[in-house]
């Protein structure tokens, strides 16, 4: 601490003196607070240095501590949607009306076409369910046991079997005749040439009699369980393959006949066969006797018929 003396003045400098003691007072508060001053300098530089430096016109990364406080749920806002309406257009199938009001069909061959029904009912309700506008005049000309030779001598006979009375069909002249393959009742001996030729002969006639033919091969035989039945012949299964043999060859006599003739033909046979198998199907064969068609068997190959038929 600095220590002033002041020598005994005299009044008239008494009032210098206080002035020069009032300054230098002045300049020790200056100085404190000075030095105040430039401490707090020194604390604020050393805080600074001590922190990263921000520089002006360079990226500066920011670090973020995620928290791991969750997400308010959002609240779901219900939407009512409008119910869907169905509308449902019906498809109207247009009923075949044909040129002529009435036709008359007819179909000769052996008991595959005899078990047909008097009045053929199983093509008769095919066909009205496919042309209902119309009316169909159908004559069953088929005999049980026949060969196609004994068919070729009464085409113009009169027609007497069960309750069937008709005139012969060179008389009648169908709108359309079906010849049936008479496969069924094979030749005894056995001659499949003799089936061709006759079967061919009987196409070439029934032409003269109908403006329309067609020919029919029925549905296929079984195999070793031909004629197997409480009605059937129950022959022994290497008898019963034989003549089912033979069966299966006619039948393919009237596919090629109907190719080489340039007849439409109705092919129940191929569509009834088991899969790979040259036999028919269990389904289509009548259980009792095990050989003549079923009712599915009918309809089948009334179904059959009523698809290749055209009328014009």
């Amino acid at each position: 601490m600095s220590v002033i003396y002041i020598k005994n003045y005299s009044r008239k400098n008494k009032g210098r003196i206080y002035l020069i003691v009032f300054e230098l007072i002045a300049i020790i508060l200056l100085l404190t607070g000075a030095g105040r001053i430039s401490q707090s300098k020194k604390t604020l530089i050393a805080q600074t240095s001590q922190s990263q430096p921000v520089v002006l016109g360079e990226s500066t990364k920011v670090s973020i501590t995620p928290t791991n406080s969750p997400l308010p749920s959002p609240i779901p806002t219900q939407i009512t949607l409008p119910s869907p309406t169905l509308t449902i257009t019906p498809t109207i199938t247009p009923i075949q009306v044909l040129a002529k009001k009435t036709y008359s069909i007819a179909i000769i061959g052996d008991s595959m076409v005899d078990t047909m029904g008097e009045r053929l009912e199983y093509l008769e309700k095919e066909l009205k369910k496919q042309y209902p506008k119309n009316d169909f005049q159908l004559y069953n000309y088929g005999i049980g046991s026949e060969t196609v030779e004994m068919g070729i001598n009464r085409l113009d006979k009169e027609f007497k079997y069960q309750d069937r009375k008709y005139t012969s069909l060179t008389n009648l002249k169908p709108d359309i005749l079906i010849v049936a393959s008479f496969a069924y009742n094979p030749f005894f001996p056995y001659d499949r040439n003799k089936h061709w030729l006759l079967l061919a002969s009987l196409i070439e006639k029934a032409k003269k009699i109908s403006p329309q033919i067609y020919t029919l091969a029925e549905i296929a035989p079984l195999g070793k369980n031909f004629g197997k039945g409480p009605g059937g012949v129950n022959w022994s299964e290497d008898t019963a393959f034989t003549h089912a043999k033979r069966i299966i060859e006619q039948l393919e006599n009237m596919v090629g006949l109907s190719s080489n003739l340039n007849v439409p033909l109705i092919d129940a046979f191929h569509l009834s066969q088991n899969g790979n198998s040259e036999f028919g199907k269990q389904q289509y064969v009548n259980s009792n006797d095990g050989i003549h068609p079923s009712v599915a068997g009918h309809e089948f190959m009334a179904e059959q018929i009523v698809k290749k038929l055209k009328f014009d």
